[in-house]
């Protein structure tokens, strides 16, 4: 009897049931609401641009995304940013460049996900995860850019964030004027965001890795980034 290769050995795909998923969002929208209430308490800024503060409540969509996949998170996303805008701070323009941050985020995660799959027919755990951690990053820092960009520009004026961040450069050696306010801004913008998703994405891929979550989430312990574009049993 000839032993059958191993490209016909197919991972079972054990799909959550509806009732869980929607306990699942439910459940990662209000985490994500107390992580980011306790961030704003513990005072997570980022020191060079005080205003911009590091927040663990993506923690929380983050891991509805490893383990249930783009749409759980997304709808996780959207129940933290409706309660932000009735009981956040800086309303609305705080939650609203909070939903870009974490959609332009999910959407690269995914798109980089998707490259992943094509580039192979069955990636390595290890070419998935950066794959759509890269291109997660350059989403989040591209959207953010042009976010900020424009609130800069139209909303709060360069001129007002000259004045509002002079004293912070000059703690680190650097003088500012009108004319390189905004590109200064810009790319230190950029650079906290890209810190800000290295953070939470270490934070939440270690959780996902405890088998007391994933016991207690999916029924078959299999997170939906393993199983996505995994069609054959990977080699070791």
């Amino acid at each position: 009897m000839e032993d059958q290769p191993t490209s016909e050995i197919f991972i079972p795909k054990v799909r959550p049931s509806s009732s869980r998923m929607i306990a699942a969002t439910g459940l990662f929208g209000a985490l994500a609401i107390l992580l980011t209430s306790l961030s704003q308490a513990l005072g997570l800024n980022f020191p060079i641009l005080p205003y911009l503060q590091f927040d663990l409540g993506e923690v929380a969509i983050i891991i509805a995304f490893l383990l249930f996949g783009p749409i759980p998170a997304t709808t996780a996303a959207f129940v933290e940013f409706l309660t932000l805008m009735v009981l956040g701070e800086n309303i609305p323009w705080g939650p609203v460049l909070k939903i870009i941050a974490v959609l332009s985020t999910l959407g690269g995660l995914w798109f980089g996900m998707m490259l992943a799959k094509k580039a192979s027919k069955n990636p390595k755990m290890v070419v998935k995860l950066g794959s759509s951690l890269g291109m997660g990053l350059l989403f989040r820092a591209a959207f953010m850019t042009v976010a900020n960009y424009y609130l800069i520009v139209f909303i709060y004026t360069v001129g007002g964030m000259t004045s509002l961040v002079s004293s912070t450069f000059r703690l680190i050696g650097i003088t500012i004027s009108s004319t390189s306010t905004l590109t200064l801004i810009l790319g230190f913008t950029a650079i906290f965001n890209c810190l800000q998703l290295l953070l939470v994405f270490g934070i939440s891929y270690a959780l996902v890795r405890l088998p007391q979550l994933r016991r207690s989430l999916r029924s078959n312990r299999m997170a939906w980034f393993e199983s996505f574009g995994t069609t054959i049993e990977e080699r070791k």
